[in-house]
Parts: structure tokens; sequence; C-alpha cells
């Protein structure tokens, strides 16, 4: 299957790098966006998306926190891989355009989206290895 030293989860969310930092590579990085980016770039650097990009039914403003994991795939074609995390950034835009993510939020409901996206991650990790 999947050799879990070789994922690396691209995360702006601290639970989730505390937890899985000595598990796997994690990058932390400060926003959502930035996740994205860092995703994208990894995407056209031949890896492959294994979790999708805006898992969980939150929209991309409703939520401040991210956690993407992503494998080396080696030379073959991963378009599909590439136009998915395009379409995802420009729709995390497009949602900041119509309604822009607040500033800071509660230190409770920061929280509870830290636990959501820690939970999309625990889902997955056992699949990996």
């Amino acid at each position: 299957m999947w050799d879990i030293e070789k994922a690396v989860l691209i995360t702006n969310n601290d639970r989730v790098y505390e937890k899985y930092k000595n598990t796997l590579t994690v990058i932390l990085l400060d926003t959502y966006e930035e996740v994205l980016i860092k995703t994208r770039d990894m995407v056209y650097d031949r890896h492959v998306l294994l979790t999708h990009p805006q898992a969980s039914s939150l929209k991309p403003n409703q939520t401040p926190y991210r956690s993407v994991v992503v494998y080396p795939k080696g030379k073959d074609d991963n378009m599909k891989d590439i136009l998915l995390i395009e379409k995802c950034i420009e729709v995390f835009r497009e949602w900041q355009e119509i309604a822009p993510s607040p500033a800071a939020y509660q230190e409770k409901v920061a929280d509870d989206f830290k636990t959501i996206d820690l939970s999309v991650i625990d889902n997955i990790i056992p699949r990996i290895s």
C-alpha cells in the first residue's frame, strides 16, 4: 500500500502537528491558504493527494484549519490532482470574496475546528500505513 514514512502532512493545525510530527513528515504553516498553496506546489512536484483538500462538510470560509496528506508519485502523470488542487484554491478564494473568514475565533470555537480537522486526519493515517 503506502509507506507512512514517505507521506507528507501539510497543516496549519498545531494539534495535528503535535500528534503526527514523529510519525511522518509534517509541515506546519500559518494559514488555510498557505496549506493549499504548499499542497499545490507539492502536487506539481509529482506528489498525489491522499486526502481531499476540502475534506469535511465545512466551507473554506467556515474553518481556519486544514490538513492535507500527499505522497510522492514519481514520474506518473497526476493531472487529476493538479486540477483538483487548483480548483480548491479557486473555491477558497471565491468564498473569501463572498464571506471572508473571521480574523479570529473564540478559543473554544477554534478548538472545535481543530478537533474536526484532526479527526479527518485520524481517520486517514491508519489507512496509509
